[in-house]
């Protein structure tokens, strides 16, 4: 015969209220654990996101290249450097990718840096020289913007 509901019950609930200590004593290792290193990781976790969020050093303003008035001799007529794409009326130096005038879309003259002959900026080849050479280093360039002053919350310590 199988003892009655009731007294099964008193007897699980028996083994919930009255511990077996020498398990539990097993389990302290887990507890001091739990209660100890589990704070020590959160602060770590917490702190090393606050400094990803309130990070301030090597943040890097980008702009696009200007074209720059370029530079006039003696008489006050402007100087163009080789190699560099410029237009001659508005006496504007572009970045090295530029093709045409950022004013009135008229093509930009760039001067060959063997033989000085000055060609449109949309060639690739020198017609005088034949030198072959593409304006700009890279693919895209950019520009750096300084700041005029001391970082946005106060000055710099030296």
């Amino acid at each position: 015969m199988s003892p009655d509901p009731w007294t099964s019950f008193l007897d699980w609930l028996s083994t919930v209220l009255v511990p077996s200590w020498g398990e539990l004593i097993g389990l302290l290792p887990i507890v001091i654990l739990g209660t100890i290193v589990g704070p020590i990781l959160t602060l770590i976790v917490a702190m090393w996101v606050w400094h990803a969020v309130k990070r301030r050093g090597g943040r890097v303003k980008r702009a696009e290249p200007q074209p720059s008035p370029a530079a006039l001799d003696a008489n006050g007529s402007p100087l163009f450097p080789t190699n560099v794409p410029y237009c001659e009326h508005h006496a504007l130096l572009y970045p090295p990718r530029a093709t045409e005038c950022s004013i009135d879309a008229a093509p930009l003259r760039v001067a060959c840096p063997v033989d000085g002959t000055v060609r449109s900026a949309r060639l690739d080849i020198c017609s005088a020289c034949g030198t072959r050479f593409i304006l700009g280093a890279s693919t895209s360039s950019a520009v750096v913007l300084s700041t005029d002053g001391p970082p946005e919350g106060g000055a710099a310590i030296a």
